[in-house]
């Protein structure tokens, strides 16, 4: 992750496609006799959360298993109280020029894993009861997901929301162009009011790109370790023992054709052959193992710089529960 823009990034298709002055969607600005703040954004404690990840896998064989670089991760449980909290001072934001817009609370769309480590699956599939059911395949609930109906926003809307005169869709667009820097007599702040929230909540240019490209470096370097390369040969063995021929946990979904929510009876059991030769060899021990030790090294290495991000998502949850309490009374 870059730059925060929630609103922004998934009214993207949304806003884009109506771009034109809508007198039902805008509203006067407030006067003396209004509240400057309209309706704000839902919060995802409405949200069914029955689907969300856990922090760490809870069953299978990486059941409790968390690298050490997890730790300056940003979760998907960071990410709902985040969005929210953007969401709800962007609506505020808004409704302080007379443009009133409700968001969606966050959450309604959960990943299969809650942080970039994809701890479930990161050395192939490791939960028994889920392979058969799915096969290599997800679980239903989130493969099959109605997505999050973002509010369409008008021409006013976009540019007090983003400062610019419309939201890129893709990098093939053009660059939007600077939006005027006022609405109705109001100054525009720097990016809008998704720039205010940002600079409110500390997370402007929070980028975790540093952890994602350490976490892939480690997966990549444990892999050609000589322990995990037995443990992936003993695997390979027990697999064409099966009577499946495969070289490494990636390719083992590869020999049968998948089939989104309805995984044949060949695959469920290459899938359950998988996961038991996983079991037979300790390969997932093995290869959290080397894995682990690779990011306590890489930890050392970038001490300063993780530590900085860590300090400032901490800030940021603190921020976060203010804006929250805020709101409750």
């Amino acid at each position: 992750m870059t730059v925060r823009r929630t609103a922004v990034a998934m009214a993207v298709a949304a806003a884009t496609a109506a771009l034109v002055t809508s007198c039902s969607a805008a509203h006067p600005r407030s006067t003396a006799d209004e509240p400057r703040t309209g309706p704000v954004a839902e919060s995802s404690s409405s949200v069914n959360r029955s689907n969300w990840p856990e922090a760490t896998p809870t069953s299978g064989l990486a059941k409790g298993l968390s690298l050490p670089l997890e730790a300056y991760m940003e979760t998907y449980q960071d990410t709902v109280a985040l969005d929210d909290a953007e969401r709800h001072l962007e609506t505020q934001c808004l409704a302080d020029y007379g443009l009133h817009v409700t968001f969606p609370p966050a959450g309604q769309t959960p990943p299969p894993s809650a942080d970039d480590s994809n701890m479930p699956r990161r050395y192939g599939i490791t939960d028994r009861a889920q392979a058969e059911k799915y096969g290599y395949g997800l679980p239903d609930a989130i493969q099959h997901q109605e997505g999050t109906r973002m509010p369409q926003l008008t021409k006013d809307q976009v540019e007090v929301l983003t400062g610019r005169t419309s939201i890129r869709r893709s990098p093939a667009d053009p660059a939007p162009g600077q939006a005027p820097s006022t609405f109705q007599g109001k100054a525009i702040h720097k990016d809008g009011c998704a720039g205010w929230a940002d600079d409110r909540l500390g997370t402007r240019d929070m980028d975790f790109s540093l952890v994602s490209q350490l976490d892939g470096e480690s997966l990549t370097r444990s892999q050609r370790t000589p322990a995990v390369q037995n443990a992936i040969a003993a695997w390979s063995t027990c697999m064409k023992g099966k009577g499946y021929t495969v070289d490494t946990p990636y390719h083992a979904g590869d020999i049968v054709t998948h089939t989104d929510g309805s995984p044949s009876k060949e695959e469920i059991a290459v899938a359950v052959a998988d996961i038991d030769c996983k079991q037979s060899t300790d390969l997932v021990k093995i290869w959290f193992a080397a894995d682990s030790k690779i990011q306590e090294q890489q930890i050392k290495d970038h001490r300063s710089a993780l530590d900085a991000l860590r300090t400032r998502l901490g800030a940021a949850r603190v921020t976060v529960t203010d804006v929250q309490k805020r709101d409750a009374q």
